[in-house]
């Protein structure tokens, strides 16, 4: 079914549309199978990446069609497919209203992937409007904070030098502790990944304290702060205080 007559407006401008800050553009590399006209594929691909099925549907009306995804410039020479997307079609967080990166995901690069007439179709790039960075529940922090941390400027502070020791390869907890230890003479950052918890062969209660020496022992041969991420995820029961029973349900990160 040919959907471009409703998917796709050629005639939009990018720079109105970035000017707008009503839309999130999308540039992607895409090929129709042979045999399927480049722009209706290129708004079947917008149809099914927004509000279109493979059908018409009694549903449809004038806000529907005012949240659809549009084809906005098209070269099939250089497979150059670009879509705007309104912001309001994108889920947001039911907690506080923000803008999901998941919501963005599932929708510009999702069901999309499967389609029987594309080829292929690869994002190459993407464009945000303000209003969906300031919407963002993205991290609350960013470099600065680390560089405050450390006692650094929080302008300029310098590079960070970081790892990860993994206790699923098997270590214990000194062993553990040793590793940071050696790194923490030369290096700013540890994060412990997954999946350590509390571990049988590395428990929370144990490794820590040696963790803790490491990095005191660390930061007075160094004179320099040293900072350790710990993973803090507990497993609680539905509904339960510690101590109730059993449980499978993560709680916090």
């Amino acid at each position: 079914m040919d959907q471009s007559n409703r998917y796709a407006n050629l005639d939009l401008k990018e720079e109105d549309l970035i000017k707008g800050g009503n839309h999130i553009l999308v540039a992607y590399k895409m090929k129709p199978k042979s045999g399927h006209g480049y722009l209706e594929a290129a708004a079947h691909f917008a149809a099914e990446s927004s509000t279109g099925t493979n059908v018409e549907v009694s549903t449809t009306d004038d806000f529907t069609k005012g949240v659809d995804a549009l084809v906005y410039h098209i070269d099939e020479a250089t497979e150059d497919m670009r879509i705007a997307y309104p912001i309001d079609l994108f889920d947001r967080n039911v907690t506080d209203g923000r803008f999901m990166l998941v919501s963005f995901l599932t929708l510009a690069i999702g069901n999309n992937q499967g389609m029987g007439d594309i080829e292929h179709a690869k994002m190459i790039d993407f464009y945000m409007p303000e209003r969906c960075i300031q919407m963002f529940d993205g991290p609350a922090t960013d470099i600065s904070n680390l560089w405050r941390i450390l006692g650094r400027p929080i302008k300029d502070g310098g590079y960070i030098a970081g790892t990860i020791i993994k206790p699923k390869l098997g270590l214990r907890p000194e062993p553990f502790a040793h590793a940071a230890y050696q790194f923490w003479l030369g290096g700013d950052f540890i994060k412990n990944d997954e999946p350590q918890g509390n571990q049988m062969f590395c428990p929370l209660k144990k490794v820590l304290p040696l963790v803790y020496d490491s990095l005191k022992r660390a930061q007075d041969e160094t004179g320099q702060a040293k900072l350790f991420s710990m993973n803090i995820t507990r497993l609680l029961p539905v509904g339960k205080e510690p101590g109730q029973g059993p449980g499978i349900l993560p709680k916090s990160r």
